[in-house]
């Protein structure tokens, strides 16, 4: 059974596998992510940043083999805010993920610049294809 829980220190060691995986990088603190588990296993992660106009999701992530069994989007509305509007940056086929639960396309300028930045320098910019996406609270998920 998959339960969902804040991460604490003792579980920095396997988050960070866990993003490395699916080629994302930890941020600290640690206490930020919200981690789906099962038995004593880490299977999936999210964390959302408070900006003054929006909530940013990074990231969102679910182990390989439990993908397509709703564990990405029971993390994703443990995370979401109701009231404000939430953005991301999707990648490739996670896309279709985000628009299945009401988030659209949106220009780079709802992303905050440290972010914008951190993605046009990325090496793996051209496979991951970033979208930025948003979530407009009132529009259903």
């Amino acid at each position: 059974m998959v339960e969902l829980r804040k991460a604490g220190p003792e579980d920095r060691d396997m988050l960070t596998a866990l993003l490395w995986e699916n080629e994302m990088e930890y941020a600290d603190p640690v206490e930020h992510y919200v981690l789906a588990v099962e038995g004593k296993e880490i299977i999936g992660c999210g964390r959302s940043e408070d900006y003054e106009s929006l909530v940013l999701i990074r990231p969102v992530v679910v182990s390989q083999k439990y993908r397509r069994q709703g564990i990405g989007r029971l993390l994703l509305k443990s995370i979401m805010p109701v009231d404000r509007p939430t953005a991301l940056v999707a990648r490739r086929e996670s896309i279709k993920f985000y628009e299945a639960l009401g988030f659209s396309k949106a220009e780079w300028e709802i992303i905050p610049t440290t972010h914008q930045k951190e993605c046009a320098l990325c090496p793996h910019r051209v496979e991951c294809r970033p979208q930025p996406m948003i979530w407009k609270f009132g529009s259903g998920s």
